[in-house]
């Protein structure tokens, strides 16, 4: 007994020292508790109402609209009997049984320009809040679509056609291809054709994360999970739920984390380290690799049920030396997007420059014309791109500018058949007429001048 009058006493300590107003009814509407803030803010004593029905408390009687429905209601403002403002709280009282006790209400504001402060500062941080959500978005979208993909020639027509049977179904897609070819891009091109498109596009390049952060950065981790875990992180795995987890570099994946992305794969399912449950999770897998994944398995550096699961769709990237045909329409399209960029007015490409372009042999593909191309479009001043518009490389490569292709090399043996036949031309009428210079020239049909120019060139000796 003596317990339960401390109890009470400490629990009127409480309500009475603390910093908002309590009201407390039974399931009849009669007042049994009402504490000294309540007094204060309302300007109503409470030996004037305690014992008595909530109604005679001036107001639209509330409290006891929440008695009868049970439905709470939060956040009203409240104007007292000495015309002061109350931000109030009401709600019901259940017992064990859920059966109603009574109700409460809480004065939480003396006035409701503290309220109003607070709704104001809160609207600014739930507009930051939404524009960082709407950041994270944007950045977990993918960038590009099919239309994305540059080029008529038969190659990547080709390439297109597989990226949209890609897209038709879940099953993993294995993206190989030389440095430069545009292995990201198509990767974002089967996510925005299939049917998670709306979904998260989830990037992870294997090559830049440290082997010891591999397992934190894939599956997350709880607080407490390592010493500097303060808090719980989601990994890229629940990140992309629903939507397209791309690991890039895949061939960097260490073997140690090749068994649990298998696991993963097999059983769609992960647990944060420092956690003890499991979280299912639903996402489609795209993989790219500029690497040999069947000579990695040979080797044993790869394993080859991981090799075999991932690689269901195997989609290979053609290098622009296959399809240089495509060279113009990209070089058109760099152009434009950099004008946009750096707001140039740059038209076209020179003749001169397109016959480099089409001799290289661009071992960084795409990428290393796009780079081209926009160091050229900062140095062009006469609204074309020129050869000295080039880097080093390709501007001062005579290689590149006197090619043996097949035509110049037609051309090659033509020059050289007219120089024989003009050498012993001149050879054999200077011998007849014994080396008479004048007389030679106009046996010939040409000036003296030429004459000796010519001797000169084929070092003929008298």
């Amino acid at each position: 007994m003596k317990i339960k009058k401390l109890s009470k006493l400490f629990l009127e300590a409480i309500v009475n020292n603390s910093f908002v107003g309590t009201t407390i009814i039974d399931k009849d509407g009669y007042i049994i508790f009402r504490n000294k803030i309540s007094e204060e803010i309302s300007g109503i004593k409470n030996d004037d109402v305690l014992g008595k029905h909530f109604s005679v408390i001036p107001g639209k009687g509330e409290l006891l609209e929440v008695l009868k429905t049970g439905i709470p209601k939060f956040g009203v403002l409240y104007k007292t009997i000495k015309s002061t403002n109350a931000v109030i709280h009401r709600f019901p009282l259940y017992d064990n049984h859920h059966e109603i006790l009574g109700a409460m209400t809480i004065v939480t504001f003396k006035d409701a320009m503290e309220m109003e402060e607070i709704l104001e500062k809160y609207n600014i941080v739930k507009g930051k809040l939404e524009s960082y959500q709407q950041e994270l978005r944007n950045l977990r979208s993918a960038k590009y679509s099919l239309d994305s993909i540059i080029g008529e020639s038969d190659k990547i027509l080709y390439t297109k056609k597989l990226i949209i049977n890609c897209a038709r179904v879940n099953s993993p897609v294995l993206i190989t291809g030389d440095t430069g070819t545009g292995k990201e891009l198509c990767a974002h091109a089967i996510h925005m054709a299939s049917e998670r498109r709306n979904g998260p596009f989830v990037k992870i390049n294997c090559a830049s994360i440290p082997h010891d952060l591999f397992e934190s950065e894939l599956f997350g981790y709880e607080p407490g999970a390592f010493t500097s875990a303060k808090t719980q992180k989601l990994g890229k795995f629940e990140l992309a739920n629903h939507g397209t987890i791309f690991l890039d570099e895949i061939s960097c994946l260490p073997f140690e984390m090749q068994s649990k992305l298998l696991r993963v794969l097999q059983d769609n399912e992960i647990e944060r380290i420092g956690g003890n449950k499991v979280i299912k999770i639903n996402f489609r897998l795209i993989t790219a690799t500029n690497k040999d994944l069947g000579l990695l398995v040979r080797v044993n550096n790869f394993r080859e049920d991981l090799y075999y699961r991932i690689g269901v769709f195997n989609l290979n990237i053609p290098s622009l030396r296959e399809r240089k045909e495509d060279m113009p329409p990209l070089c058109d399209h760099f152009i434009k997007s950099f004008n946009e960029e750096f707001g140039l007015r740059i038209l076209g490409i020179d003749e001169e420059v397109m016959n480099i372009f089409d001799n290289w042999h661009w071992p960084g593909n795409v990428r290393e014309l796009k780079n081209v191309i926009e160091r050229a479009v900062n140095f062009a001043d006469s609204g074309m791109i020129r050869v000295e518009n080039l880097p080093d490389y390709l501007s001062d490569n005579p290689k590149l500018k006197n090619p043996i292709s097949e035509n110049n090399l037609s051309i090659n043996l033509l020059k050289e058949a007219k120089n024989g036949l003009e050498r012993r031309l001149l050879e054999s009428t200077l011998i007849e007429l014994n080396w008479n210079k004048s007389k030679s020239a106009r046996q010939i049909g040409i000036s003296r001048p030429l004459l000796y120019a010519l001797i000169k060139k084929y070092g003929l000796k008298g």
